[in-house]
């Protein structure tokens, strides 16, 4: 019995850990509390496309949802708040970032790959390379 308890106790450890460690998205995702900006941070890749990597952090009440390509380069961060959004000087080139509030024009031609989503916004990329653009889209958006 006591082997038994013990095991229970070592198996439900991570649980607590991971409880006590990140708050949620609201969508029972964990986001972490550290690690912002780092090439392999320990946060759970997030990403709907496997040619990018998404990783969410939440600190004072603020979320952040960071883009890193396969290598580990940071890409993009975006802050949101209350349905504001906004980037950060990240990475070692800015990405081109259309916002709801400040809105770039989309080539129409360009190919769009949602990366991210949850119910407040999507998270997309249009055409590929130093050209891409990166857009927050709100539902029932689509450029």
């Amino acid at each position: 019995m006591r082997i038994a308890i013990a095991a229970a106790a070592l198996l439900s450890t991570p649980m607590i850990a991971a409880a006590a460690c990140c708050p949620s998205d609201g969508n029972g995702i964990q986001l972490a509390k550290s690690g912002l900006g780092e090439a392999l941070p320990a946060a759970l890749n997030l990403s709907q496309d496997p040619a990018w990597q998404v990783y969410g952090f939440q600190r004072d009440g603020i979320t952040y949802f960071q883009v890193n390509d396969l290598t580990g380069q940071v890409k993009l961060i975006v802050g949101t708040l209350d349905n504001v959004f906004w980037t950060l000087p990240a990475g070692k080139s800015p990405a081109k970032t259309s916002l709801p509030s400040q809105r770039l024009v989309i080539p129409a031609n360009a190919s769009r790959q949602v990366v991210y989503r949850r119910a407040e916004f999507s998270l997309v990329v249009y055409g590929k390379g130093a050209d891409a653009i990166w857009s927050v889209e709100l539902p029932g958006e689509g450029q």
